[in-house]
């Protein structure tokens, strides 16, 4: 099998490592190995999406409401709690995206059903068609990117990622441990 010089010439992260290690022999430098290229796709991917996404006038963060409100909403929405939590965004923010939202037409708050007090956010007619539309660019965009790993490697590195979020998800969120030598955070870089 030919080899793909490419790969074996290194990324920016075997850079940053050396870099780091040269800068600061005392510190182990590997999470950047995994951490760092997690971050580092994760924004290669945003800025991809972004891209996608902008023919149907839409951000990955206006997608990510419309989508999560058409996975999981029905026709009755979602309390602004449920959107927060698969959004992972604070109230504050959930609020300025709900805002938007309905500003384009894209969703409406109207009572909850079951609870007279509260409301839920759902998809309008024509936020659901431009959802679905959105939606299908979307999967076969994110599709394709999926595949330059062959479906044996996509398994391997889902269930590895899988159990690195179930870490998160299990567990309260952690706070950042001060380093003993001078009382700041670390940072990942």
């Amino acid at each position: 099998m030919p080899k793909n010089k490419a790969l074996d010439a290194g990324d920016t992260l075997d850079r940053f490592m050396a870099e780091w290690r040269g800068q600061r022999p005392d510190l182990d430098f590997d999470y950047l190995a995994t951490i760092g290229r997690i971050l580092r796709v994760s924004a290669h991917l945003r800025e991809s999406m972004d891209g996608w996404l902008a023919p149907f006038g839409l951000t990955w963060e206006m997608f990510d409401l419309l989508a999560s409100l058409q996975r999981a909403g029905g026709k009755t929405g979602l309390r602004p709690t449920d959107l927060y939590e698969a959004c992972m965004l604070s109230s504050g923010a959930m609020t300025n995206r709900v805002d938007r939202a309905e500003k384009l037409d894209y969703a409406v708050r109207q009572p909850d059903p079951d609870d007279g007090r509260a409301t839920r956010i759902a998809l309008t007619r024509r936020g659901r068609a431009l959802t679905e539309k959105a939606m299908t660019e979307h999967a076969l965009r994110a599709s394709a990117i999926a595949q330059r790993l062959t479906a044996k490697e996509q398994a391997q590195l889902a269930g590895l990622l899988r159990k690195l979020l179930l870490s998160f998800e299990k567990m309260p969120a952690a706070t950042p441990r001060k380093s003993a030598s001078n009382g700041r955070r670390a940072a990942l870089a």
